[in-house]
């Protein structure tokens, strides 16, 4: 298979390795895609809200979840029968 040597098709490596954040989060890998509009590196602290938001709402949920249950679908996701 092609491997360019460049990283102007970075984007396109990634997807066809299913490497990119659309797979990740279909293949249950990743739970949200963090937007950066159009590049973090152009607005390096509002992306870095949108980060933090992120973080505390996944904290969140998971400090308010069962334990119990928060360790069962964690062993559910990560090591399915």
């Amino acid at each position: 298979e092609w491997l360019p040597k460049t990283t102007e098709r970075a984007g396109e490596v990634a997807e066809a390795q299913g490497a990119g954040s659309a797979a990740l989060v279909r293949d249950g890998i990743a739970d949200v895609i963090i937007p950066e509009c159009p590049d973090a590196a152009d607005e390096p602290e509002a992306f870095m809200r949108r980060l933090g938001a992120a973080i505390e709402k996944e904290i969140s949920a998971l400090r308010t979840a069962d334990p119990t249950q928060r360790l069962a679908a964690r062993a559910a996701r990560y090591r399915p029968a």
